[in-house]
């Protein structure tokens, strides 16, 4: 199983000032074991292309397969007899990627019972949020922007190729995302249009997420600074 999709997501801050923006773009959803279909003239798999998806971008970094990592992650949140494994993420272009957040769906036959979401910031750090099915809600406990305290609440909810995350502090609504997708076809000739459209896209998401702090800086929100890691990487309930 491969998949393509045209992207749109949505951000839309309410507290202390309202801040909306949307975006468009492409993402990929793939079983991660079976990586080698993936591959074709412009899209590679562990080696450069136009297109690319390395092991390395996810799980331990070290290249290894993604499924060990993805069962030692479940296995801290007691999800067990997982089967098949997608990853919805962006891929490399021209050799370049910046993923803020990928989604694993994982499955127990045709259902999926869990969702490891794998969110990176800016500063190199990544930090994974494990919601199983029935609890839609996790504590915050990942810095990812310097305009939002590490506290509060995440709601995530997963809406046929939509994720939709609210992040809630004192009970209060500050912040809506989105991302939702329209498949296309896996083909070349959708990377080449793809490519055509969104040439630099890491670094039209690197840029646009500094914009988008900018702005928040001169409405004059509040500013936190990057507050020392802790040792806990992964969180559920």
């Amino acid at each position: 199983m491969k998949k393509l999709f045209k992207s749109t997501t949505y951000h839309k801050r309410f507290e202390p000032k309202v801040n909306e923006f949307v975006n468009t773009g492409f993402y990929i959803r793939f079983d991660i074991d079976k990586l080698s279909g993936l591959s074709s003239t412009l899209f590679k798999v562990n080696r450069l292309g136009v297109f690319s998806f390395y092991n390395k971008d996810h799980g331990y970094r070290d290249g290894k397969e993604l499924r060990a990592w993805a069962l030692d992650q479940l296995e801290k949140a007691n999800v067990n007899d997982i089967g098949k494994i997608e990853l919805q993420t962006f891929p490399r272009v021209l050799g370049y990627v910046f993923n803020p957040v990928s989604f694993w769906f994982c499955y127990r036959g045709d259902e999926v019972v869990a969702v490891i979401n794998e969110v990176n910031n800016t500063f190199g750090e990544t930090h994974t949020y494990i919601v199983k099915k029935g609890n839609s809600e996790l504590p915050k406990e990942f810095h990812v922007s310097p305009f939002l305290d590490v506290k509060g609440r995440y709601e995530f909810k997963y809406l046929g190729s939509s994720v939709h995350i609210n992040y809630y502090d004192h009970g209060q609504l500050v912040l809506n995302t989105s991302i939702s997708g329209h498949e296309i076809k896996w083909s070349d000739k959708s990377f080449l249009s793809l490519f055509a459209l969104h040439p630099f896209y890491t670094l039209s998401i690197v840029m646009h997420i500094h914009y988008q702090a900018l702005r928040l800086y001169m409405k004059g929100i509040k500013f936190f600074t990057l507050p020392v890691k802790s040792n806990k990487d992964t969180t559920y309930e």
